[in-house]
């Protein structure tokens, strides 16, 4: 058998700096362009989807040791020889403010003028040493290191840490010791036409640190000198004459590596060559470009025993991960490949070519989410020491977020894995069923590196998931003709079809052009996507015009659906087709598009266009065309929508009132258009009318008053609207929504067809179907009155003459927001306006349009207020009193009065006096600080005279509460808090109405409260020898004893538990005090509780000590009490008062002073008695 020689690689080409590489490079910029003239074997990749011409057969002898398991061997090979990533070459310009000046030295001719000079350069070819050929002159000239120096010291330490670095990292993909790079000798070019070629051997010698070459070629003005570098079938092409005298450029190339030079065709050009050097010490890690032969060879024999497999153990298939990530795009291909990625493709085409095998490119995503928690984050009760509440941990609440770094995965991810796309090797989409695993892959796992994107997707506060993201790009490889290859279809075309056609110039469509064009086409019908349309109509047309060929454009045509929505081509696109090919040639599929495409929006405007066309080119067929096109499409309208109305008024008042009457009506009333179309359609007819008369004016005026008329008589007193829902199976379908628009729509119609006076209808309408019905119960019918406030009101502004006809509608306003109704007409309950801040403050705009405060004084009484709460009528009184304080009215004392006296009534004196939060107030506090609330809310409305009916709803204990309880508990605290604000507005208690009532406060007290005094059951001499007065508990429990308090708890380890029972002992059970061990909790808690006979006469005394405080913060009881002054001094001093009880009746026989009648009407001047 015959010593197999490899096929040639494909040659992957890098070429940069070609005379037409067109704008600059800027500054840092690697250049890359590609040279027409160089072959590459990529750029003509078959396309596997393509027809084929009938190939060859090669007859290849069965292998003598064929490989055994394919996908194994294939993976070594790729590890043995293509492995490596760097470039053979590499090349890069810099400006001359991106490199510095070497300020070249050369001995024997001093500093050499950069960039170049000619004489400079004569002199250094004087100074310097010819190269020769036997092929004649060479017009070179080298000059050794020796002679040459850089007086600036910027040079050298540039090319080392910059120009070298970045050539060394393009070379160099791993990580060995990055090079050195040792000045070898000064090269300079004159004007010949030699072609130089040289190729360095690569040194077995581990002495030899040299790798590579780097050339410097320094600024200096020349053209020639295309230089091309070679290695394994990669071609580099290169030339750096464009800007040459205004450029650094550097060459970098490894040993190895054929240099062609061709020769300078003018000026001169001078460079410096470099050796890169690799450190001896790290000998064993020098790069150098492999050896391909042998891996070559590998691959040859595993694909050739692939094919000739007859065991059916071959895989059907094999996806190879490549080395490097490539973005998805349009422009995907097999040139895309860089590094070890190219190395492999290259070598891995031609023997996949010549064992007929499929190359496919894919990108795949692997989508990996993990759960995870913070374990170190506790919630929920009791999480911290045992005594439940918050706890903390790192320095953060429970309740504070917590760091992403503070999760843990929890367990092994959940793996999703997907082949987002897969191209052909000119990067054509195609379609292809594969049973992949990301564990099918070889040359490396998936998720080798980091990846792509991560996010932690919280769910709880500790709990959440993580997603990791991995996209990578693959390899396919299988044998044509195969299971798997006949499954091949088109994929997604449309970017790489329509990108292909837009970048081609033939005015021929080449084979290729035209099967791209049949599988575009193909694929528009078999993969539709509605949105690349237009795109793809635009490019088949401008290949159609570039090839002219109308056939090709008539096609698309029908197969984008352009027939059926002319918007696909746009209404230039019509005008381009018909320059280019003529109007007999479109005329037929111009009359379907009008006769299929529904929108008459589209087809009016394609008319327009091509009357306009018609008009410009002169072509009265055309125009002719159009006139009988308009004429049928207005008597056959199709679906109308609101964005056909301007053009739809334009060309029915063009014909006149009895047309448009006549004709378009019928067919708009035939469609059951909604109040969406009629109303703009209307306005839009009535503006049209008034700056363009059409004839027949009065017959035009009779439409828009017939059709307002009917608009308003078929709109709901309060409208709904259905809303869709896009979750109509889960969640119940449509739902019904409040349609308050569709009101001002309506009135705004009439305002602007001149028919207000139909407003008062709708108004009515509004007005009676509140009092009787019907209406949505879920919507009453003060929030559409709440909405359209504000609205009608600006309107109102804008528009002259409203504020009259619009008064009846505010006046209702005010009565349905008021209304406490929790009832509709039809029984069904509703909710009334909550007279919310905002509410509030529509009441008062709504009042003042309506007519200002005598509005309020009709629809504010005391039946339509009596449902709502106490902070409700607070808020509306203060809003009302900041609107209209300022005329200080009969009208406006009188809505004051009621609004106070109302909220007054309301006051739930139940909860009010259990103190924490109420809805009386609003707010939390003790009963003393929201009863003050009230008392300071009169003050505040300026209704001071209403306090004596507000302090008479204090007086009465709540049912189940006693007299007693209720003077001490809630109205003797309340006293003082009383006095104090008092004395802030210049009053004291010996005024009524607060006389009378701290009058029955303290009465009430004396006689409810202080009881006869009761018998000491355990002295204090015997309740101070409680405990063993050593530990803190023990006093604890003795001051407890000897205080009035009636219990005490204990939360304490067993071990002080028991301490304590057993100081009580036997004393516990004799005096009657009860002991009760509570298990709820850490630690258990101890209760201990006195028998009421114990905290009888501590009570008592508490008592007594309160009712002195009582008559001291009258002030002067006597004057307060009056003749029951002197009963209720002894009750609480268990003594007569000090002054004559002759004084005593002087004092209460003086007059008390009386508050004024209120305005709401007098009250009955009674003194307040606790019963």
């Amino acid at each position: 058998m015959a010593t197999f020689a490899p096929p040639p690689p494909a040659e992957v080409i890098d070429i940069a700096d070609s005379d037409d590489e067109g704008p600059t490079a800027s500054s840092g910029t690697t250049m890359r362009q590609e040279n027409p003239k160089a072959a590459n074997i990529i750029d003509e990749f078959d396309s596997d989807l393509e027809d084929e011409e009938e190939e060859k057969h090669v007859e290849h002898k069965p292998l003598i040791s064929p490989s055994v398991d394919i996908k194994e061997e294939f993976e070594n090979a790729l590890q043995d020889g293509f492995e490596f990533d760097g470039a053979f070459a590499y090349s890069k310009r810099y400006e001359m403010s991106a490199a510095p000046n070497p300020c070249l030295n050369i001995d024997g001719l001093g500093a050499v003028g950069i960039p170049l000079s000619e004489r400079d350069a004569r002199a250094i070819i004087a100074a310097s040493t010819p190269v020769t050929s036997p092929s004649g002159d060479t017009g070179s000239w080298e000059m050794p290191s020796d002679k040459v120096r850089f007086d600036n010291p910027a040079w050298d330490v540039w090319l080392q840490k910059t120009a070298g670095s970045e050539a060394s990292t393009a070379l160099i993909s791993s990580n060995a010791v990055r090079p050195s790079f040792a000045l070898k000798k000064l090269v300079i070019h004159e004007k010949s036409s030699f072609t130089s070629r040289r190729k360095d051997p690569i040194s077995d010698d581990e002495s030899d640190t040299k790798i590579g070459d780097l050339i410097a070629i320094l600024p200096g003005l020349f053209d020639g000198a295309n230089l091309q570098l070679r290695h394994a079938g990669q071609v580099k092409s290169l030339n750096f004459a464009h800007q040459s005298g205004l450029s650094t450029s550097i060459v970098a190339a490894y040993s190895g590596v054929e240099h062609t030079l061709a020769g300078v065709s003018s000026g001169y050009r001078l460079s410096l060559h470099y050796d890169i050097v690799q450190p001896i010490a790290h000998a064993m890690y020098r790069p150098m470009l492999p050896e391909m032969q042998g891996a070559t060879h590998k691959l040859h024999n595993i694909l050739l025993s692939w094919k000739q497999d007859a065991s059916g153990q071959a895989p059907p298939y094999i996806a190879c991960l490549l080395q490097h990530k490539y973005i998805q795009n349009s422009n995907f291909k097999g040139k895309s490949l860089t590094g070890a990625d190219a190395l492999l493709l290259s070598h891995l085409y031609p023997l996949a070519r010549d064992l007929k095998f499929r190359i496919y490119l894919a990108h795949v995503e692997l989508n990996v989410s993990t759960s995870c928690s913070a374990p170190g984050y506790h919630g929920g009760y009791g999480g911290f020491g045992g005594y439940g509440g918050y706890g903390r941990r790192r320095g953060g609440w429970l309740d504070d977020e917590v760091d992403e770094d503070e999760f843990e995965e929890d367990d092994e991810g959940e793996e999703e894995f997907y082949v987002t796309s897969v191209v052909d090797l000119r990067g054509m989409p195609v379609s292809v069923d594969l049973d992949l695993e990301a564990d099918d892959l070889v040359n490396g796992a998936i998720k080798d590196g980091d990846a792509d994107s991560s996010e932690l997707d919280r769910m709880e506060r500790t709990s959440a998931m993580r997603i990791e993201i991995y996209k990578r790009t693959v390899l396919f490889l299988w044998p044509k003709d195969g299971e798997i290859d006949r499954k091949v279809n088109v994929g997604d075309i449309y970017d790489y079809a329509c990108n292909a056609l837009r970048t081609s110039l033939s005015v021929e469509p080449t084979k290729r052009e035209k099967q791209l064009v049949d599988k575009l086409m193909r694929c528009c019908q078999t993969r539709r996507q509605d949105a690349k349309l237009p795109l793809v109509m635009q490019v088949l047309r401008e290949s159609a015009d570039r090839w002219n060929d109308v056939q090709v454009l008539l096609r698309a045509l029908k197969v984008c659906g352009v027939d059926k929505n002319t918007d696909l081509m746009g209404l230039e696109g019509f005008v381009s087709a018909y320059q280019a090919f003529g109007w007999d040639a479109l005329k037929e599929f111009y009359t379907d598009a009008m006769k299929n495409d529904e929108s008459n929006a589209r087809r009016h405007a394609l008319l327009a266009r091509l009357t306009k066309m018609g008009m410009e080119e002169q072509d009265a067929e055309v125009l002719a065309w159009c006139n009988e096109q308009a004429e049928s499409r207005l008597r056959s309208l199709g679906k109308v929508d609101a964005t056909q109305i301007p053009w739809l008024v334009q060309l029915g008042l063009s014909r006149g009132g009895e047309f448009l009457r006549d004709v378009i009506f019928p067919q708009l009333q035939a469609q059951k258009l909604e109040k969406t179309f009629w109303i703009p359609f209307l306005q839009q007819l009535q503006t049209s009318m008034q700056g363009a008369p059409t004839t027949s004016p009065q017959v035009v005026r009779g439409l828009i008053v017939q059709c307002v008329t009917e608009t308003v008589r078929n709109l709901a007193a309060f409208p709904t609207k259905t809303i869709k829902s896009p979750y109509a199976s889960h969640h119940g379908g449509d739902r019904e929504e409040k349609d308050s628009g569709a009101i001002v729509e309506v009135i705004k119609l009439c305002v602007e067809t001149k028919n207000e006076g139909l407003c008062t209808s709708i108004f009515a309408k509004m007005r009676e179907a509140t009092q009787k019905g019907p209406f949505n119960a879920t919507f009453p019918p003060w929030i559409y009155y709440s909405e359209l406030c504000s609205s009608l009101n600006t309107y109102m502004q804008t528009v002259p003459g409203l504020s009259v006809p619009f008064q009846p509608f505010f006046s209702d306003a005010v009565a349905a927001m008021v209304s406490s109704a929790r009832k509709a007409p039809d029984g069904k309950p509703i909710t009334p306006c909550p007279l919310s801040d905002t509410h509030h403050a529509t009441v008062v705009l709504a009042a003042k349009a309506a007519g200002g405060i005598a509005v309020l004084q009709q629809r504010l009484t005391a039946a339509t207020l009596q449902g709502h709460d106490t902070r409700t009528l607070q808020g509306l009184t203060r809003c009302i009193k900041n609107a209209f304080s300022a005329q200080g009215s009969a009208a406006y004392n009188r809505v004051l009065a009621t609004l106070v006296c109302t909220m007054i009534d309301r006051v739930d004196t139940a909860a009010l006096f259990k103190g924490g939060y109420s809805y009386a107030t609003y707010s939390y506090g003790s009963p003393s600080e929201q009863m003050l609330s009230l008392v300071k809310f009169c003050f505040e409305v300026g209704a001071q005279n209403q306090c004596q009916r507000l302090l008479l709803r204090f007086v009465p204990p709540p049912t189940g509460v006693t007299v007693a309880k209720h003077v001490s508990d809630v109205l003797a605290p309340f006293l003082p808090v009383l006095k104090q604000y008092l004395a802030t507005q210049n009053l004291d208690l010996r005024t009524d109405p607060y006389r009378m009532f701290a009058a029955a406060v303290v009465k009430g007290f004396a006689e409810h409260v202080m009881t006869a005094k009761p018998t000491e059951m355990v002295s204090a001499a015997q309740l101070a020898t409680v405990g063993c007065g050593m530990c803190a508990e023990c006093r604890e429990l003795r001051a407890f004893f000897l205080s009035a308090r009636e219990s005490i708890a204990f939360s304490r380890v067993q071990a002080i538990r028991t301490h304590l029972e057993r100081q009580l002992g036997g004393v516990a059970r004799t005096w009657g005090v009860q002991l009760a061990t509570l298990r709820h909790g850490s630690p258990h808690t101890l209760q201990i509780t006195k028998p009421p006979s114990m905290t009888a006469l501590g009570q008592w005394n508490a008592n007594t000590q309160t009712g002195k405080s009582l008559l001291q913060t009258l002030g002067d009881p006597a004057t307060v009490l009056g003749a029951d002054y002197p009963v209720v001094y002894a009750r609480i001093h268990h003594t007569s008062p000090p002054v004559p009880l002759a004084s005593a009746s002087q004092t209460m026989n003086v007059a008390p002073k009386h508050a004024a009648p209120t305005a709401a009407g007098p009250l009955v001047a009674k003194k307040p008695r606790v019963i």
